[in-house]
Order: structure tokens, then sequence, then C-alpha cells
């Protein structure tokens, strides 16, 4: 026994518990350093992101802790069934109340690891399109074209679809016309297709016009008209929209063809 023969019965037994203490703190400290370290140099090689092995080592830590404070409270005649019992008991509420947590976690292990998409891709998820800003273990930060930064958790783009325009890098662009029924069809192709080639960043092999239907517009009819093209500078789109349908309103006017107003 420790410190035999220099303490009273009972101080000794203080004593000892002391440092048993210490030695089970100092050995979890090492084997969490030991780990730690091991978990970092392992993601060095494999290229896991940051954040996922800042996690992983929150969640050794975490347990190493939790062991040595079992074994620290046996020390002191704990009774650890009892412990643990209420533990588990804690852990499930808590459970219960992080399943979101949990699932965004896991999530955003997936995203990183499977990559979907990367920071600055333009992706297209639950009716938000926008660049990708940020990539976190829970949440993930997209800005749209009108400057909002919205954060939107990972479960989410594990359970909806994920349009990735940056992955091909084009993005189908369609304007669509409403003209008089008896204009010519040949010549407002011919604008329309001319406006769109002029147009940077627009694949000039890649624009259609089709007429897509008839609407009567009082005693009149109407001929819709929609042009299609992919734009190939995906973060410009708009800007190259507002050009296409610029150069068009030009051309027609000139060409004294007036769109008229669509009524459903």
């Amino acid at each position: 026994m420790l410190f035999e023969g220099f303490f009273t019965e009972s101080t000794r037994l203080v004593v000892e518990k002391i440092v048993y203490v210490v030695i089970i703190t100092v050995i979890a400290s090492i084997i969490a350093k030991t780990i730690a370290t091991a978990v970092s140099r392992f993601g060095q090689k494999t290229g896991i992101p940051r954040d996922i092995l800042g996690s992983v080592n929150r969640i050794i830590t975490y347990f190493i802790a939790f062991v040595g404070l079992v074994l620290v409270l046996d020390i002191f005649n704990f009774n650890i069934a009892t412990f643990v019992a209420s533990f588990g008991i804690v852990g499930l509420i808590i459970g219960i109340g992080s399943q979101a947590v949990i699932s965004n976690f896991i999530a955003g292990i997936l995203i990183m690891l499977e990559k979907p998409f990367v920071t600055g891709d333009f992706i297209d998820i639950i009716g938000f399109q926008g660049v990708v800003r940020d990539i976190r273990v829970r949440s993930t930060s997209v800005q749209t074209s009108d400057g909002r930064l919205i954060t939107i958790p990972n479960s989410t783009f594990t359970s909806n679809a994920v349009v990735n325009y940056s992955k091909t890098g084009e993005i189908l662009v369609k304007i669509p016309v409403s003209l008089a029924a008896d204009v010519d069809l040949e010549k407002v192709s011919e604008i329309m297709t001319s406006a769109a080639k002029s147009t940077r960043g627009v694949r000039p092999y890649r624009i259609e016009v089709l007429a897509t239907g008839m609407k009567q517009v009082g005693p009149s009819w109407n001929i819709e008209i929609e042009l299609r093209f992919w734009v190939n500078r995906i973060l410009e789109r708009d800007t190259i929209v507002s050009s296409v349908t610029a150069r068009i309103k030009d051309e027609l006017a000139k060409e004294k063809i007036i769109t008229v107003p669509s009524r459903q």
C-alpha cells in the first residue's frame, strides 16, 4: 500500500485516492493527446476537412473524460451502476432533443467527404439559387443573387435534390416573348438568335427559338415565343439575360415589331 507508515489510516487512504486521481488524469490526458495527434496526421494524409477532424477529436476527448470520471468515482466508492444508469437516462433525454443536431452533423461529414458541392459552386436547393460561401459541420451558407446569405441545415442537402450548375459549367436560360400572331416568325427568330450569339457568356451553338403556343387576348391572338440558350458564365447569368433582353427589344423596335402583354 502507498504511504504505509507515514500517515494515519484515514489520511493515507485520502492521499492514495488523490494520487490515483492524478495518475488517471495524467494518463487520460496523454491518451487524448496521442489520439488527437494520430487523427490529425491521418487527416493530413487523407485530406479530411479540419471541421471533421476537430469534431472527431472532441468526441474522443469526451469519451476518455467520461471513462476517467467513472474510474475516479469508483476510487471514491461511488455507486457506478447508479451513475451510469442516471447518465444513460440524461443521455437519452439529450439525445431525443438533439436528433436534428446529430442529423446535421452526420450530413455535414457526408458533404465534406463526398463533395457534391464545394465553396464557390453555384447550386439550387429547395428553391434557393446561389453561391456556396461556407460549409460547416452543421450548416452551409449560400449567398443568393440578391445578396441574401442563407444558412441551411446540412440535413436539407441529404434529404433533397441539389442541382450543382458549377459541375457542368453551364446553365439553361429561357426568355419568353409574346407577339402578334401575324408576326414574321423567321425574322423574329433571327433577331433573337443574333442577340444571344452577340452576347458574351452565351454558348453560340446552343441557341434555339421555339414557338410554345397561342393565346387569345381579347378579340386577337398572340403567339408565344421562347428563346433558349446556355450560359457558361453562371455567376453572370442575370447580367447576361438582361443584356440579351435589351438587345432583343432594341432590334424588334427597329423592325417595328411590337411585343404585346401575355394574359393568363
